[in-house]
């Protein structure tokens, strides 16, 4: 899975994720546990890869350096872009405890952030000290940099219209809330929608032309993918944490869509009612792309 896949997901989250969620007071710890285990997994990898820099600039031979660079270019960008969907997740889990007395998600998922920050940081250090040949490089990897914080604040703004906790995961509050304010003023209709597409559209059409072609870790990054669907859409997986196929998936949730759209239809003001929508565009086939 390439991690550009990671930066829709955060989209998709969000987009969708406070009205997926809606009615749930927090998260199955089974789903927070994969979560926790899937970063880790790739944390472990990543780490690797940063001792093996250490071992070529301890040699101080430039070839080695030059070769570490050439490996490892394309897991310093998938670094750098999956931060986006760590600190989305991170937002969330903010907001779903904002009300609550008892907070379970927002640690988890704050820790999670603060070692992926830890990782991310390691790169900016090492993009400081490039030279020569490896500099062009690193100049590629300062421009999805500057990208994803720029749109990883338009992903918080927008989660942050109703509830304010998602800023404090904010790059640049100010711009944060700009994005927040502005996407209030779009409403829930058709305008809010057609926004959010382009948007997302755009953001992924930015950070793909700037990666690599080829995912440097695709199998952690659908591990940590297939977490997040777990705390979305729990649905998705059996008992034993195995991914439905998509046509019993279909059935189970034919139901449940009929059930919470009839809420949503008697609901004091249809046109505040985001489930029903959310529900419609994350279901069905829409999350195939991260079951792959």
């Amino acid at each position: 899975m390439h991690s550009v896949l990671l930066v829709d997901l955060a989209a998709v989250v969000s987009e969708h994720g406070p009205a997926i969620l809606y009615g749930r007071d927090t998260l199955s710890p089974e789903a927070l546990t994969k979560y926790w285990t899937a970063t880790h997994a790739r944390f472990s990898l990543w780490h690797q890869a940063m001792a093996r820099y250490r071992r070529a600039e301890q040699t101080e031979a430039r070839d080695d350096m030059d070769v570490w660079w050439s490996d490892h270019t394309s897991l310093m960008e998938e670094i750098l872009v999956s931060e986006m969907l760590t600190r989305v997740l991170a937002a969330l889990g903010a907001q779903m405890d904002a009300g609550s007395e008892d907070e379970e998600v927002s640690p988890v998922t704050h820790a999670i952030l603060l070692n992926h920050l830890e990782a991310s940081n390691r790169v900016h250090q090492i993009m400081l000290k490039a030279r020569g040949t490896t500099a062009t490089k690193a100049e590629r990897l300062n421009r999805i940099r500057q990208g994803i914080e720029s749109w990883s604040d338009v992903l918080i703004g927008r989660m942050s219209t109703r509830n304010p906790a998602p800023l404090q995961y904010a790059l640049d509050r100010k711009r944060a809330t700009e994005y927040a304010d502005e996407a209030a003023l779009q409403g829930h209709g058709v305008l809010r929608k057609t926004s959010n597409a382009l948007m997302n559209i755009s953001m992924h059409n930015m950070i793909f032309q700037r990666m690599s072609s080829e995912p440097a870790l695709p199998a952690a990054n659908r591990e940590v993918s297939r977490s997040v669907m777990l705390m979305l859409r729990p649905e998705l997986f059996d008992s034993v944490g195995v991914l439905k196929s998509l046509w019993m998936h279909r059935l189970e949730n034919s139901v449940a869509q009929t059930d919470r759209m009839l809420d949503e239809l008697t609901s004091a003001d249809i046109h505040e009612a985001e489930t029903s929508d959310s529900l419609e565009l994350t279901g069905g086939s829409y999350f195939e792309r991260w079951c792959k």
